[in-house]
């Protein structure tokens, strides 16, 4: 079972004006997991963010990743800067807050070409 660094679940929270409502900013290497009414945000360019959701009970998340996966027999491969980890605590994490496998649906973001 994978459990994932407690300094990978973003904490950054604040009001957002624009639309009135309580939001966390979710940063590279970080993951959020909510059902209550928290709008998440992050902001990408060559990342990626997978946002996950189960529109029957609430309970949705998103990651924000760099990288889709790293070297599979080094230890530094199971952080949240790799997309196949990232996405396994994603999952994990959503499931565990109480929504259901074949409910959810998923959004993925990023990965612009931010380089020449």
């Amino acid at each position: 079972v994978m459990n994932p660094s407690p300094d990978a679940r973003a904490k950054r929270y604040y009001f957002d004006s624009v639309f009135q409502c309580q939001a966390v900013k979710v940063l590279p290497n970080e993951y959020y997991v909510t059902g209550e009414g928290l709008m998440i945000t992050t902001v990408l360019g060559s990342c990626v963010a997978a946002c996950i959701h189960d529109p029957l009970s609430g309970i949705g998340g998103l990651n924000h990743f760099m990288l889709p996966e790293g070297d599979i027999h080094s230890p530094a491969s199971a952080t949240m800067r790799y997309g196949a980890y990232a996405m396994e605590v994603l999952i994990n994490e959503v499931l565990k807050a109480g929504a259901s496998r074949e409910r959810l649906e998923a959004k993925v973001f990023g990965g612009g070409a931010v380089l020449s």
